[in-house]
């Protein structure tokens, strides 16, 4: 069979692997070629020292017979296959080097199209945990980025919630609304599984915290999604860590001010109630905001519209709520600055440490109690 035909015709643009090498095989096989495709051509006895005493006329003949056998098999190895196939074997000195190097692809893209499908087919298991269910997911998307097909935490994500057993009906559509998913990690949403599996076992809906319901059959959580504004705290501590009740931390991941101290406020509208979502997709609630004040190098200063939110660890400075009154943030050599842009005036500066920017104030307490 010539090579020619070969190429015309079992070889599509994308190289139809399965078909082109059972052809070429039969090619080389009626042309007395396959044994140098499948052992190779050995070293040129001549050059190997211990045999350069000893080698004898016929043997160095037969080596140039194989020699030229592989040049004819490379040739119509070559010669059959596309042009975006055959670019890719140009580094190959032999006719065993291309049929190897083709079949490793083929088996490679092969593996890419089981995994494909594999993710495309997963469904959670009726008695499966909901976290060993996104491992499971997780692992064949980590196959998947090891060939070079790498999914993104959102289509990962997206695929999990749209993959949940019927007990888990409902978690899709509230995490959508309370939670931006394009923006969330895998690693904050196996924070927020870990939390709803230990709530479930405890009875508890994971939205309101009461027992004798769950998730999608919460009222009260149905009607604060429409009607309480909703907040963000994006940061994520590396390690357990402990916050300073002086200590205010300096985030640009967090929408508004907020501290957990009531003492702080010198006045405070508890009737304003909120969402606060953290870095791990559970929800905690704002029960109030309002002012505190402080004392700096400059003199007492008002934080204004700081949300009292009982549940969060430390107090935080929003950067977002500072660059809406004109501040600056400056960060060079480990050294963060907070400065006014018209007057120039240094709200704070601090250092970084392993906690973060965090500056130190002393805080004017209003002593509320209610």
């Amino acid at each position: 069979m010539a090579a020619a035909n070969v190429k015309e015709d079992a070889v599509t643009d994308d190289l139809n692997y399965e078909i082109w090498a059972r052809i070429a095989k039969t090619t080389l096989v009626e042309k007395g070629l396959w044994d140098v495709v499948e052992n190779g051509v050995p070293p040129d006895p001549s050059k190997i020292p211990e045999l350069g005493a000893t080698i004898q006329v016929e043997d160095l003949s037969k080596w140039r017979d194989l020699v030229s056998k592989d040049m004819k098999a490379l040739q119509i190895l070559q010669s059959s296959l596309t042009d975006s196939a055959f670019r890719k074997t140009l580094s190959a000195s032999s006719a065993k080097d291309v049929w190897d190097l083709l079949e490793k692809g083929n088996n490679e893209q092969a593996k890419l199209r089981r995994l494909e499908k594999q993710f495309e087919e997963l469904k959670m298991d009726d008695a499966e945990p909901i976290v060993l269910y996104l491992d499971r997911v997780v692992e064949i998307a980590e196959q998947l980025r090891r060939l070079k097909n790498r999914k993104s935490d959102y289509q990962v994500i997206k695929k999990v919630l749209s993959s949940l057993s019927e007990s888990h009906e409902g978690l899709d559509s509230v995490l959508e609304e309370v939670m931006d998913l394009k923006n969330m990690t895998l690693k904050n949403l196996a924070a927020f599984f870990n939390r709803y599996e230990s709530l479930r076992r405890r009875g508890e809906c994971f939205q309101c915290g009461e027992k004798g319901h769950f998730g999608k059959n919460c009222n009260r959580s149905n009607q604060s999604r429409s009607e309480l504004p909703q907040y963000e705290m994006l940061s994520v501590d590396i390690a357990p860590v402990t916050f300073d009740e002086d200590m205010w931390m300096i985030y640009t991941t967090t929408s508004n001010h907020m501290t957990p101290y009531l003492k702080f406020f010198t006045s405070l509208d508890r009737t304003h109630r909120a969402r606060v979502v953290l870095a791990n997709g559970s929800i905690i609630m704002a029960e109030g905001r309002g002012d505190v004040k402080i004392m700096t190098k400059e003199g007492k200063k008002t934080i204004k519209n700081v949300l009292y939110v009982p549940k969060i660890d430390r107090n935080v400075l929003s950067f977002g709520q500072m660059a809406e009154i004109d501040y600056t943030m400056t960060i060079e050599g480990g050294k963060c600055i907070l400065q006014h842009k018209r007057t120039g005036k240094v709200f704070g500066e601090t250092m970084w440490e392993e906690r973060g920017f965090a500056l130190r104030f002393q805080v004017i307490e209003g002593n509320l109690t209610s």
